[in-house]
């Protein structure tokens, strides 16, 4: 996310609630009546509203990030008019609202963005970028569905009181313990539902093989997201599957302001109440990608193993607290000390020099 400040730009704020079905839409502007609208869900439909009030008016549309997706910004970008996607956790709501609706919703969005303040929006990925967002979109699913698999097979074995093979189950899904899994004796019924849920998971493995090979395909017809793609893999613990998921989720990176636009967007920075002279900073914000920041946590348990440096400052921040949390405040702090990396090795285009 990168901040952008409106005030004095526009003169005209619409804030959208999208569903499948309508567009909920708000105007606010700096002297006159606020209104609200319903249209059915139609691009060209607001887009014509917009053109026939408000032509010779500087416009600004806005709407949340979600299931709608990115046609409604796609044809309003087309059209010339400006419009942003907002991360829903950057629209502030008052504690003591109870009552929800698409109205309101636009209102609150309206509000946002007639308010002057830092806008927020997400960056939505363009071109190519985008359909690798969609690709490692299909393989987060099917890792997923692997997961989801193996948590149905332990708990079937366990309340099947099959312990010695559970035990077994927690680090190790070999050929040769599948193997096992359809061999060992049990009632017909536990037989035909581990049988399917064996199924299940062979279905999410060979669709999770088949879209990372369409990844692999994908990066080299891509040079330029190839060429990225091989800068990130140059920084420890960074694999193949880090770096598309990161270029997948950042975009274009020559659109990337400065080195705490990847720290924030993944949540790795803290959290902060200051007041006066007084700063206090807390836990990470965990806002962001949460699959995103956890590969990036684990990049960095492999980091500081490879790159002295890394692992000098892992061990620096861990000595400074409590020894029942210095290690995880540490790998967070070396997950933040990576995207300062990857920042700088995408803006530079360069490998990263391992010290």
């Amino acid at each position: 996310m990168t901040q952008i400040n409106v005030a004095n730009r526009y003169s005209t704020f619409i804030g959208i609630d999208v569903d499948k079905h309508s567009y909920s839409f708000t105007v606010k502007e700096r002297n006159t009546m606020n209104r609200s609208k319903k249209i059915p869900a139609d691009p060209k439909q607001l887009y014509n509203y917009i053109k026939n009030s408000f032509d010779h008016k500087k416009v600004l549309c806005a709407y949340e990030a979600g299931g709608s997706g990115f046609g409604l910004y796609d044809y309003l970008k087309k059209k010339r008019i400006s419009c942003l996607v907002i991360p829903p956790s950057a629209i502030p709501v008052a504690r003591n609202e109870k009552v929800k609706n698409n109205r309101i919703d636009s209102q609150r969005i309206a509000d946002y963005l007639k308010a002057d303040n830092k806008i927020k929006p997400i960056r939505v990925p363009e071109g190519s970028y985008r359909e690798l967002r969609h690709l490692t979109k299909i393989r987060e699913n099917y890792v997923q569905s692997r997961t989801i698999a193996k948590q149905r097979i332990k708990a079937l074995l366990l309340s099947a009181n099959l312990y010695s093979v559970y035990k077994d189950a927690d680090n190790n899904w070999s050929y040769s313990y599948i193997e096992n899994l359809k061999q060992i004796s049990c009632s017909e019924a536990v037989r035909l539902r581990l049988n399917m849920l064996l199924l299940d998971l062979e279905y999410a493995r060979n669709q999770t093989l088949a879209i990372h090979r369409q990844l692999k395909k994908f990066c080299q017809d891509q040079p330029e997201i190839d060429k990225y793609r091989s800068y990130l893999q140059s920084i420890p613990g960074i694999g193949f599957i880090s770096a598309v998921s990161l270029l997948a989720r950042i975009g274009d990176p020559s659109l990337l302001k400065n080195e705490r636009e990847l720290g924030a967007f993944l949540g790795l920075v803290p959290r902060e109440h200051s007041t006066g002279d007084a700063v206090n900073q807390g836990s990470i914000t965990h806002l962001g990608n949460q699959r995103l920041r956890g590969l990036l946590i684990e990049a960095a348990w492999t980091a500081i193993r490879i790159d002295t440096q890394l692992g000098k400052f892992f061990e620096r921040i861990k000595s400074r607290h409590h020894p029942k949390i210095a290690s995880r405040k540490a790998i967070v702090a070396v997950a933040r000390k990576l995207t300062l990396i990857i920042y700088r090795i995408l803006k530079e285009q360069r490998n990263y020099v391992r010290h």
